[in-house]
């Protein structure tokens, strides 16, 4: 077997194992979708968006970079003693900084919790918030650790057991004893305190407070300027959220983020393939052969990728407003919102063709670039906003249209930017013909003006027969590349 069709392999399994911690891991957000939509309103639906939009800001500044750091340290390093260091030193700055962030937060949140997110400054939802953002805090390098040293099981049954209480309680706390977006928020509580303690074996066994000065200022040097960078592109994931209550109030939040949801699918393959893809090519990176592999990889990537697009706004999309008896799956006050899916699918593709063509930043310790790339991409995603909500009148399609624009504007400019120090020699014609056929399939039924679940259904088979025909990928191919063992 070759040595690219081993890395191949070893990738797409690790991306596998991750997939089911990932699937199990914000694919609850997903199963709860129906769930919420038939208990609470569009209204307060847009006020748990704008909370968790809150939570997933602030908790870039509690990790403050250091993911991405330890991973570029530790991965590399093959001195025990010195990896030890790594993590006494990583986890020690990640605790105090934990506790005062989170305290600062229960302290000035009540200030402008109604303005931002719709909360009374007297709410125990501020509470319960506050804890939310601390333990998920506490319990991330034990999740991180468990990357590095490439054990995703670990990972996915510490998932798996705060998925299960997660979903457990919310039946428990919504459904039966009515307590709407307080008993989410209590929910995610008990469930995010549970994953810590099943982290804290990792944290009995491997850390000891103690820092080591030097070590810090490496990872913070190294670390520091992807904060930024994180910060924008999570800006670009929420910030609409806070636009579309702004010129449009809560209710157009509920039906933007439900529909956005049903996005979530892409989301888990690209997050799935980002936990397993950073460790692997900071580990290939120097190799000679890498640049190649790098480029096989983008080809499979789009294939897979537009095959999920097309199951989804075809197919899984008119099995979700179909009435099934008098029970809808997602409730007739929010099919509105589903319009927006093809969007956030296509931009959550678009944001994972980019994961490729940054990797030569990090390859080449050139993370200075980072906060560039998701700088420019906050800025179109900002300004497209703004003009297509206050100017075109878009609704809240506006932000859909956004994103597509910013994660297409952004990928040019990382593409651009990195290849002048680091070349991938990618198959941009291949790619070309593979949105095409994407197009193609995605527009037929608009262009007979058919709504018909079976031409849909047949619509997505035929697409990797269709990308056989035109010399992309062949579906013998494909799982060639990914699990079959070949002749040396």
């Amino acid at each position: 077997m070759s040595k690219t069709s081993t890395s191949i392999k070893q990738l797409s399994k690790h991306t596998l194992v991750y997939g089911v911690g990932n699937i199990l891991n914000r694919g609850l957000t997903f199963l709860l979708l129906p769930f919420y939509t038939n208990l609470i309103s569009t209204s307060d639906y847009g006020i748990y968006s704008l909370i968790y939009s809150f939570i997933a800001l602030t908790n870039v500044f509690f990790i403050h970079g250091m993911d991405t750091a330890f991973m570029r340290f530790f991965i590399p390093e093959k001195d025990e003693s010195i990896r030890k260091q790594i993590l006494n030193t990583v986890y020690t700055s990640i605790f105090v900084s934990t506790i005062l962030l989170s305290a600062g937060i229960y302290v000035f949140l009540p200030y402008f919790s109604v303005e931002a997110l719709s909360i009374p400054s007297s709410s125990v939802m501020l509470l319960y918030l506050t804890f939310i953002i601390l333990f998920d805090a506490l319990a991330f390098l034990p999740i991180v650790y468990y990357r590095a040293v490439n054990k995703p099981v670990n990972y996915v049954l510490i998932v798996f057991v705060e998925v299960l209480i997660n979903l457990s309680l919310n039946i428990y706390f919504v459904a039966y004893q009515k307590m709407g977006l307080s008993g989410i928020l209590l929910s995610n509580v008990i469930s995010s305190s549970a994953k810590f303690l099943m982290s804290s074996p990792v944290l009995l066994s491997q850390f000891r407070f103690r820092w080591d000065r030097q070590i810090w200022k490496n990872i913070l040097k190294y670390g520091l300027p992807t904060v930024p960078a994180v910060f924008f592109l999570i800006l670009i994931s929420v910030s609409d959220r806070f636009l579309l209550k702004y010129f449009l109030g809560a209710e157009a939040v509920g039906l933007y983020a439900s529909g956005y949801k049903i996005g979530v699918i892409m989301a888990l393959l690209i997050t799935a393939f980002r936990f397993a893809w950073q460790p692997f090519y900071l580990s290939k990176g120097e190799d000679p052969d890498a640049p190649y592999i790098f480029a096989r990889i983008f080809t499979l990537f789009v294939a897979i990728t537009g095959f999920i697009f097309l199951g989804v706004a075809l197919v899984l999309v008119e099995l979700l407003k179909m009435p099934y008896g008098d029970f809808y799956i997602i409730a007739r006050d929010f099919h509105e919102g589903l319009r927006v899916v093809p969007y956030i699918l296509l931009g959550n593709m678009l944001f994972g063709l980019s994961q490729h063509f940054i990797v030569g930043a990090y390859i080449k310790k050139k993370t200075i670039y980072i906060p560039l790339f998701t700088g420019v991409g906050f800025l179109v995603n900002l300004s497209s906003n703004i003009l297509f909500l206050a100017v075109f009148k878009f609704g809240f399609l506006a932000a859909g249209y956004a994103l597509v624009l910013t994660y297409i504007v952004q990928g040019l400019v990382i593409y651009f930017s990195v290849r002048r120090f680091y070349v991938v020699p990618y198959d941009f014609w291949k790619m070309a013909k593979n949105f095409l056929i994407i197009a193609l399939l995605f527009f037929i039924p608009n262009l007979f003006s058919v709504t018909s679940l079976w031409l849909n259904t047949v619509l997505v088979l035929i697409y990797f027969p269709l990308l056989d025909v035109v010399g992309v990928l062949s579906l013998k191919q494909i799982g060639r590349e990914l699990f079959k063992r070949e002749a040396n």
